[in-house]
C-alpha cells in the first residue's frame, strides 16, 4: 500500500491529542511537514514528528513543498474555508476538521474547486467512528427498527472545551461564528443524517424552530434547541453547555423498534419484554481528544482519495449539516450572528 504524504496545520490541543497520535500509528499516512504560527507548538510539533519540516504559515509551506498528497487543517474555524481553497488550488487533498465552513457561498466554491481539481475535501465526522455509534449504525442498517420517523440527539456539557489559541474562540460569535450549535451541533447534525437518511438520500427541510439561549443578546449561544421537519420524519437536537454533568443520548423511534443511546450502552425495544442491551466500556462523553475515532476516520478518507466513485460523499454530508445550521441560525425572528471575514493574511496563518 503506497503511504500518501501529507501536512498537519495548525498544531494545537487537538491536532497534539488526536491527529497526531493516530498517524503515527499508521503505516499508509506519513506526516513531512507542520505549520503553526507558534514557535512553541512547532517546537512540540517537532518532538513528534522529529523529521517533519515546519513552517510559520501554510502559504509558506505551499510554496516550499513538494510531493505532497495532502493537508490536514486542525486550525481555528474561521480559517477552514480560505485554507480548504488554498490547497485544492495547489492540487491537494484536504482533511479538515469540523466546520468543514459556515458559509453557504464558500461551500460552493470548496464543491466547485474539488471537482474541478479532482481532489477530495473530507470534513473530521469522527463521532459517527465511535464504538457506541458503529454500532448503532449497524443496527439501523440491518433494519432492526424499521422505518425511522423520530429521532432525538442531546449533548449536555457544564462548559465550552479548552481551545489552544488565547482566550476561548468558541463563545466568541465573531470568531466561531456561533456557539455550541457550531461547536457541538456539527457533530450531532451528521450524526442525525446518519440515522435518519442511513442511505445517503438527503432530503430538503421542510420546517425548523430554534430556540437559543445567549447571556446577551449579541454573544454566542450556550444552549440551542432546535426542531426539524423533514417530508417523513422530524428531528430535534438539544445542546447545551450549563448542565450539571457531561452526557450524551439519543433516541430513534422506528416502525420496528426504538433505539436509545445512553453514554454508554445502548438499549434496543421492540415490544413488551423484549429489550437487547449493548454495552461500551467508554462513555461517549468522555474526554475530547479521541485519537481512536479520528485514526477510524482514515481509511475512509483514503478511500475518497483513491476511488472516485467514493469521492464527495463526505462532502455532500458537510453541505447537508451546514443548510441545517444556517436554517436554524438565519431562520425567521433570530438574529443574524456577525460573521467574521479573514483577510487573505490573516488567513493564511494557523
Amino acid at each position: 500500500m503506497s503511504r500518501l504524504k501529507g501536512a498537519l496545520i495548525g498544531y494545537g490541543a487537538i491536532a497534539h491529542n488526536a491527529h497526531a497520535a493516530a498517524f503515527r500509528g499508521r503505516d499508509d499516512f506519513e506526516i513531512s511537514a507542520v505549520a503553526d504560527s507558534s514557535p512553541e507548538r512547532l517546537a512540540l510539533a517537532k518532538s513528534v514528528f522529529g523529521q517533519a519540516r515546519t513552517y510559520r504559515s501554510l502559504e509558506d509551506l505551499l510554496a516550499a513543498e513538494e510531493g505532497l498528497d495532502f493537508v490536514d487543517l486542525a486550525t481555528p474555524p474561521w480559517l477552514h474555508g480560505h485554507q480548504v481553497l488554498l490547497a485544492l488550488k495547489k492540487g491537494l487533498h484536504v482533511l479538515c476538521e469540523k466546520p468543514l465552513t459556515l458559509d453557504r457561498s464558500e461551500y460552493r466554491l470548496i464543491a466547485e474547486e474539488s471537482r474541478r481539481s479532482g481532489r477530495t475535501v473530507f470534513t473530521v465526522h469522527n463521532w459517527a467512528y465511535s464504538p457506541i455509534w458503529s454500532k448503532a449504525a449497524e443496527l439501523i442498517a440491518a433494519g432492526e427498527l424499521g422505518d425511522i420517523h423520530h429521532a432525538e440527539l442531546h449533548a449536555v456539557r457544564t462548559k465550552p472545551s479548552v481551545a489552544a489559541s488565547p482566550g476561548d474562540w468558541r463563545t466568541d460569535v465573531h470568531l466561531a461564528g456561533g456557539g455550541i450549535l457550531v461547536d457541538h451541533g456539527w457533530h450531532n447534525l451528521y450524526l442525525l443524517r446518519r440515522v435518519l437518511f442511513p442511505q445517503g438520500r438527503m432530503p430538503s427541510l421542510s420546517e425548523t424552530n430554534a430556540f437559543f439561549h445567549r447571556p446577551t443578546p449579541t454573544s454566542a449561544e450556550i444552549e440551542a434547541t432546535v426542531f426539524f421537519r423533514f417530508p417523513a420524519a422530524t428531528a430535534l437536537i438539544h445542546l447545551t453547555w450549563r448542565g450539571a454533568s457531561r452526557s450524551n443520548w439519543a433516541v430513534a423511534h422506528g416502525s420496528k423498534a426504538t433505539l436509545e443511546l445512553r453514554d454508554d450502552h445502548i438499549l434496543l425495544n421492540s415490544g413488551p419484554g423484549l429489550q437487547r442491551r449493548f454495552d461500551f466500556p467508554d462513555k461517549l462523553s468522555a474526554g475530547s481528544a479521541h485519537p481512536e475515532w479520528f485514526a477510524a476516520t482514515l481509511p475512509d478518507f483514503r478511500s475518497e482519495i483513491q476511488e472516485t466513485a467514493s469521492r464527495g460523499r463526505n462532502l455532500a454530508e458537510a453541505g447537508f449539516v451546514l443548510d441545517l445550521l444556517r436554517q436554524a441560525y438565519d431562520g425567521p425572528g433570530q438574529p443574524r450572528p456577525p460573521r467574521r471575514v479573514a483577510r487573505p493574511k490573516e488567513a493564511a496563518k494557523p
